[in-house]
């Protein structure tokens, strides 16, 4: 079993995850879940942190489930491997329920449940040599995994989820980017700028409007639009009660007084 580490920074309210073993393509291993786990906890606590990139070393953003650590060819016992697939599973929706915004920096390939993993993040951008290999069945297992069919049936709409589930295909940058996965694409060297340029507007914006604007966001996903419309019309009653928005709309009306005068 390989050391796996995690990189944390945190710096101007920008928490930087890394998934720090490119020797092994940061593929998940056993501890991946528990490992991954505390490092959220500590982004979530009292680290100040109100966005979060989370993007891998070397050449790979994640290489999927390890096949030396936690498949085998001989005969292995279901119950471990159950727990290990929730724990994986656990991890995803814990990104794609947290609070503050999660960005995805894909800086190479990424397969298996490490799409499921990027997939949950709220928006991801790419390297140039950045892909989805969803290659599940290439080893035999199932295209359900690590919630890789729920997230990509929303992003690109159930016959193309379908088309590259089924087939175990790839998703290049370019094709993610003309999918609407990636909203940019750029250059290996300036992925992590453009990442912490995209990290430095949502910190830019006064508290809570960002956190109400994923909370509306993950809502409509799930409910009709006037159940949404209602949610929207008391998040945003919250909000103009905000410091924040009092702030900016103060600051806003003494700039238009100083260039009228």
């Amino acid at each position: 079993m390989s050391r796996r580490e995690f990189n944390l920074e945190i710096e101007d309210g920008i928490a930087t995850v890394t998934l720090n073993w490119p020797d092994r393509v940061n593929a998940m291993g056993v501890d991946f879940s528990a490992d991954l786990g505390k490092v959220l906890d500590s982004v979530e606590g009292k680290s100040g942190a109100r966005v979060m990139i989370l993007t891998g070393s070397g050449k790979a953003f994640c290489g999927g489930g390890d096949l030396n650590e936690i498949m085998s060819p001989d005969a292995s016992d279901m119950e471990r491997e159950f727990e290990l697939i929730r724990g994986y599973n656990r991890i995803a929706r814990r990104i794609y329920q947290m609070d503050i915004p999660v960005i995805a920096a894909v800086n190479g390939p990424s397969a298996g449940g490490g799409v499921g993993i990027a997939l949950a993040c709220d928006f991801a951008l790419a390297s140039e040599t950045a892909r989805y290999d969803l290659a599940f069945h290439r080893v035999g297992l199932s295209g359900a995994d690590v919630g890789v069919p729920w997230f990509l049936t929303r992003a690109i709409g159930p016959v193309l989820a379908n088309y590259y589930i089924l087939t175990a295909g790839s998703i290049d940058a370019a094709t993610g980017h003309r999918m609407g996965l990636f909203p940019q694409v750029v250059p290996s060297g300036e992925l992590m700028k453009a990442a912490r340029a995209a990290a430095r507007n949502i910190v830019e914006t006064p508290e809570p409007a960002v956190r109400i604007s994923k909370l509306s966001l993950r809502s409509c996903l799930n409910t009709d639009l006037n159940t949404n419309l209602e949610l929207e019309a008391y998040l945003q009653s919250y909000a103009f009660r905000t410091p924040g928005h009092k702030r900016r709309v103060r600051d806003y009306r003494e700039r238009l007084a100083t260039k009228g005068r």
